[in-house]
Formats: structure tokens, C-alpha cells, sequence
């Protein structure tokens, strides 16, 4: 069978099969809890993969990747975190108030800077830092500063939103005490940064790059989306018998020994391994409508919206 090519800004990529397909459910919180990975194969098992200890760490899940990687495996890894912040024309990053960061590595640079050293890529001081603060919604009724929200949310979040893969919560919106996007995005791009410095040129980040012959891929992905798309609705998945039909509609099957029952951040990491694995080979996801070569440097782009 012919392999697929993906086009970007009138370029021709070819798009290898990988050996791996992850599916990486995250956290911002610290101790990080409640992050969960699970592999798809190539032939299409799912599994979940167990940390060494009680609960992965995230700089463990980076140093995991780049053990995969030289260990001669190719990845595709897609983590469930905002990858940049909202870019406005005319203001750059966060209001205007920090001009000289006009790209994603420069941002996470940023963020990494403002994080203060905490520990396994914990980015809490980050939202205190005054380059942050002033852009988040931390609590209470909308602030006098959220307008709209327009210049709070990414393309592809009013992408996706539009096209009715799901409603991604704003990077800046705290407020949601449920769905700390934020906290895990900025906790996710100091991540970024560390496993780019631990795979150098091996590491391609999509859609910020296109990925070259042999390169593992990290990409933005939004579990709503593969479990709407699987499943028909956005319920939970916590049970097999739910799991099941979804990783079938990919041509996936769960690993033998997985329980009946397990949590949702489990279960999210598998239907994005799965899903992963299914978009990869569509042309269409590597160069979706909607994604120009500005929002592929400064905002990067969520997997699956507008393919």
C-alpha cells in the first residue's frame, strides 16, 4: 500500500508508519498523580503502560519516550495539554507584555523561566509571575480583562469548536476548578523543553516541524475528540465494555489483562493511543483546514480538528 503524504506551506512530507502510538493523559498538579500512558502497536493492541512506581512522574514519561526512541523504536506520542498560549496580531503573547517571545520554543522558555525551578516540570510559580498573571482568570465572577474570551483561545480551540469535536477550555481559565488546562499546559511545555533537549534532532514537535525519515513526533491531543468520534458521545470511559467499541471503530483491540473496570485518565491515554494510530495515516490530519504556518509556529494545533 502507498504511503500517505502530508502537505504543509506547499512542502511534501513523507509520513513513516511508527512503532509506537501513545496516548498521554496529564496533570499540572504536584504530586503528578494522575498522569496515564498507554501504547497502541502497529498491529493495533492497546495496553496501558504501568510507571515503575505508584504514579508517574512527568519528567518519567519524558525520559520513558526517549528510552523508547533510542532503543530504535519510532513514536508518535501525543499528550493531552495546550501546547502554546493564544497568539493575538497586533499584541503577540499574553496582552502584549512580553515582546520578544514570538515563537512556541521561546514561550516555553518563557514559562520555564518563570517557573522557578519547581520540581518535575510543577510550573505553579509560573501563573504568579507578573508576565503571566495579569492574561488568567484565576477565580470568581469573568474579569473586567476577559472581553469576549476571543483573544483567550487558540484557532484550533475555535477550530474544534466550531466543527464539533469539543469545546477546549481557554489556557487562561483557572477559574475552572475541574479542568485546570492551564496549570497542565504550562507544567506541559516546560516537559516539551526537557524532552526536546533529551532527543535533539530525533524529536520532531508537529506541528511546529514535520516529521523527517526516522523521527519520533510529539503532538497536542484532545481525548473529547477521539471519544466522540469512537463512541458518539463524551461520556467516560471506565469500563471494557465501554473501551472496546471504541478502540474496534479504529481497528484497535485492548490487551488481554486489562480489568474490567479502571479510571478515566486510563482510559482516555488508550482511545487516544488507538485514535492516534488511526489518524496518523490520513493525510488530511497532517495538514488540517483551518492551520496556516503562523498558527503551526505560535499556537501549534490539536491532532484530529479539521482533518
Amino acid at each position: 500500500m502507498a504511503l500517505p503524504a502530508a502537505f504543509f506551506t506547499g512542502r511534501k512530507y513523507l509520513v513513516m508508519p511508527f512503532d509506537l502510538y501513545l496516548g498521554i493523559d496529564w496533570t499540572g498538579a504536584q504530586p503528578a498523580r494522575s498522569v496515564a500512558m498507554a501504547a497502541c502497536d502497529a498491529a493495533g493492541l492497546v495496553r496501558p503502560v504501568q510507571p515503575q512506581g505508584r504514579f508517574w512522574e512527568r519528567l518519567e514519561v519524558a525520559h520513558w519516550i526517549a528510552d523508547q526512541a533510542a532503543g530504535g523504536k519510532r513514536i508518535l506520542a501525543g499528550f493531552d495539554f495546550a501546547f502554546a498560549m493564544p497568539w493575538v496580531t497586533g499584541q503577540g503573547y499574553l496582552d502584549g507584555r512580553v515582546p520578544d517571545v514570538a515563537d512556541m520554543p521561546a514561550l516555553w522558555d518563557l514559562v520555564e523561566e518563570a517557573s522557578a525551578g519547581g520540581a518535575d516540570a510543577f510550573a505553579g510559580a509560573a501563573v504568579l509571575d507578573p508576565r503571566l498573571f495579569p492574561s488568567f482568570w484565576i477565580s470568581g465572577p469573568t474579569p473586567a480583562h476577559w472581553g469576549d474570551g476571543s483573544t483567550k483561545r487558540r484557532r484550533v480551540e475555535m477550530v474544534a469548536a466550531d466543527t464539533g469535536a469539543g469545546t477546549p477550555v481557554s489556557v487562561f481559565k483557572l477559574a475552572a476548578a475541574a479542568k485546570q488546562v492551564g496549570k497542565a499546559s504550562l507544567a506541559g511545555m516546560r516537559t516539551l523543553r526537557h524532552l526536546r533537549a533529551l532527543m535533539g534532532d530525533g524529536l520532531c514537535v508537529w506541528p511546529l516541524d514535520m516529521p523527517g525519515s526516522g523521527q519520533s513526533v510529539v503532538m497536542e491531543i484532545y481525548p473529547t475528540l477521539f471519544r466522540k468520534q469512537a463512541l458518539g458521545g463524551n461520556r467516560k470511559v471506565v469500563e471494557r465494555k465501554v473501551l472496546e467499541p471504541g478502540l474496534a471503530f479504529y481497528g484497535c483491540h485492548a490487551d488481554a489483562s486489562l480489568p474490567d473496570r479502571f479510571d478515566d485518565h486510563i482510559g482516555d491515554a488508550m482511545i487516544s493511543a488507538a485514535g492516534l494510530r488511526h489518524l496518523s495515516r490520513l493525510p488530511s490530519a497532517w495538514a488540517p483546514a483551518g492551520m496556516d504556518a503562523e498558527n503551526a509556529r505560535r499556537e501549534g494545533w490539536i491532532f484530529g480538528v479539521g482533518a
